[in-house]
């Protein structure tokens, strides 16, 4: 009497058959259970490891020698494009930094010795050239001062937007440029993988000429 656990010998064919099924329904739902966890799992694993890690460049000494990846060059009136771009390549998958002259630019500070600092201070330089930038002539001296800095580089990237290709200025049209009109994530995509392929190339400068020194 004091034994709770039956015996199939002193069990009815009803209870039985509702003991039998009693244990078939808890493996069922023991076996679903199991088995949506271990998919919960999986998918978090598959969701995990597609994250990309940030390219190793972006972690070399190389890179810390100047203040920004890129400066982006830009008419006013084009500052939502700018903005636009600047954080799209920030996003922390791609982690390059941008300078913005409406952002970065300190209270206090001369517009002109700061964009120059600035271009200065920078790996590369994207020029948002749109109707806008070439009908401005502080923009066009920024244009001249990129072209003084990194002639005939993959530092310039002019970004053209809101005209034809075709009309860009005489002294980039030798330049690859990007034509933004077509579809601006992809052109956003060819910056970025532009910047870091200039970073990891003169990376493998540096430490080539490091190693010629030390072999000499």
């Amino acid at each position: 009497m004091g034994n709770s656990t039956f015996s199939n010998s002193s069990c009815s064919p009803e209870q039985l058959n509702c003991k039998a099924h009693c244990i078939s329904s808890c493996s069922t739902e023991s076996s679903v259970s199991s088995s949506f966890s271990y998919e919960k799992s999986s998918i978090t694993a598959k969701s995990s490891s597609s994250e990309k890690p940030l390219p190793s460049v972006l972690f070399s000494s190389f890179r810390s020698t100047r203040s920004y990846d890129i400066c982006v060059c830009h008419n006013d009136k084009d500052i939502d494009q700018a903005q636009s771009l600047s954080s799209f390549l920030e996003d922390p998958s791609k982690g390059l930094r941008c300078y913005l002259q409406e952002r970065d630019c300190p209270l206090g500070g001369a517009v002109s010795s700061e964009l120059l600092q600035a271009v200065h201070d920078s790996h590369c330089w994207v020029l948002l050239i749109t109707p806008n930038f070439l009908n401005d002539g502080w923009c066009l001296y920024q244009m001249q001062q990129v072209l003084s800095e990194g002639p005939m580089s993959q530092r310039i990237i002019p970004a053209v937007l809101n005209m034809p290709i075709s009309e860009l200025p005489q002294e980039l049209r030798f330049v690859f440029s990007v034509d933004l009109n077509i579809n601006k994530e992809a052109g956003y995509k060819q910056m970025y993988k532009t910047v870091i392929h200039y970073l990891k190339d003169m990376l493998e400068k540096e430490i080539f000429c490091k190693v010629s020194e030390s072999g000499d």
